[in-house]
């Protein structure tokens, strides 16, 4: 996991007009240098401060003069310019739990707290602010020479207890290549279950999920008036643009499992398929199975490098005829005898 101190530069604003709890929030980061803090003794003041500094998180007291926590946390969500600044609220106030979350407080924590507790959910709290500040730099910048390095960042804050996050990174690859706004979930829960059937264990089935997010990543890195047609040069090289992105990225199981997906899911059976035309076993079984759920989808879901959509049964046919040539045998029987199954999540998910 990614420390605090390594995700750059912070500024925290603590709105709070008990002196002693100012100090104690300062001594909690007091050895976290990249956190700046400026500090507010009432509401008034806190919302004065958000238009002149550069906020990135809100540490929020609810029982202050002039404007109380309530009236500020509800200006700061109406506001547009400052919806994305994740509130923590901070409070001995426990029966106002309910409320603030109706009115969009990120978290909650009771005095006394304890400093190490809260210094944890600041950290997980600005990492996913960091995620999707990274997320808005590559939709903006889809076409710039940086694009990689933010996509590399961006993988790199995401570890196993963020793996929502990882959907959210493949839903902005599948923006490139295809209409469906649930394509990550489709495509995760056909694996999961072609997984589970073939005889996966949990870990591997979880994993497999939330690589199926990232599988097609490489589609980022190429403009989306490229992206028109499969055969071409620039569309048969997103695997290895999708793997560039992963590789420098610490080895979890989940990482190691997604590299083997982004890589590998074009190949075929027979050694016909591309980046390296591996053959039968030589292609890694979760690949394997990414290849034929995303072979599936392609046939059935609209994409804008397909011009041509078929029937969930027509597909089948298909995916019969290609067995021992684009696919395992053997994936093909589960495929077929349990369609039904995957027909269930395509109407669930379409």
């Amino acid at each position: 996991m990614k420390r605090l101190e390594d995700l750059g530069e912070f500024t925290m604003l603590s709105i709070e007009d008990d002196v002693f709890n100012q100090e104690l929030a300062i001594a909690t980061f007091e050895e976290t240098p990249n956190i700046n803090i400026y500090q507010a003794p009432n509401g008034e003041e806190g919302l004065e401060l958000i238009e002149k500094v550069p906020v990135d998180i809100v540490l929020l007291d609810l029982m202050m003069p002039k404007k109380n926590g309530l009236e500020v946390l509800k200006e700061i969500r109406e506001n547009p310019k400052y919806d994305h600044i994740p509130v923590i609220v901070v409070t001995s106030k426990s029966e106002e739990k309910t409320t603030t979350y109706k009115l969009g407080a990120d978290d909650f924590i009771s005095k006394p707290y304890n400093p190490e507790e809260l210094k944890l959910r600041v950290f997980n709290h600005l990492r996913i602010k960091k995620f999707y500040d990274l997320m808005r730099t590559i939709k903006d910048n889809s076409t710039s020479k940086d694009t990689l390095s933010y996509l590399k960042e961006a993988v790199d804050i995401i570890d196993n207890s963020q793996k929502q996050l990882l959907n959210k990174l493949g839903n902005l690859a599948h923006e490139n290549g295809y209409s469906s706004e649930n394509s990550s979930k489709r495509l995760g829960e056909y694996a999961k279950l072609l997984g589970h059937l073939y005889g996966l264990n949990s870990k591997e089935l979880e994993n497999l999920y939330y690589s199926m997010s990232i599988y097609d990543i490489g589609l980022i890195r190429i403009p989306k008036e490229k992206l028109d047609r499969e055969d071409t040069k620039i569309f048969k090289s997103h695997p290895e643009l999708g793997i560039e992105i992963l590789k420098d990225i610490e080895e979890t199981t989940l990482i190691n499992m997604a590299k083997k997906v982004v890589l590998y899911h074009h190949e075929n059976w027979d050694g016909t398929g591309y980046p390296y035309k591996l053959q039968g076993t030589e292609i890694p079984i979760y690949a394997q199975i990414a290849g034929l759920v995303d072979f599936f989808d392609k046939l059935t879901t609209p994409r804008i490098y397909t011009h041509r959509i078929v029937s969930a049964r027509e597909a089948l046919d298909i995916i019969k005829r290609e067995s021992g040539f684009m696919f395992n045998p053997e994936l093909v029987d589960i495929f077929s005898n349990n369609f039904e199954k995957f027909e269930k999540i395509k109407e669930k998910y379409y």
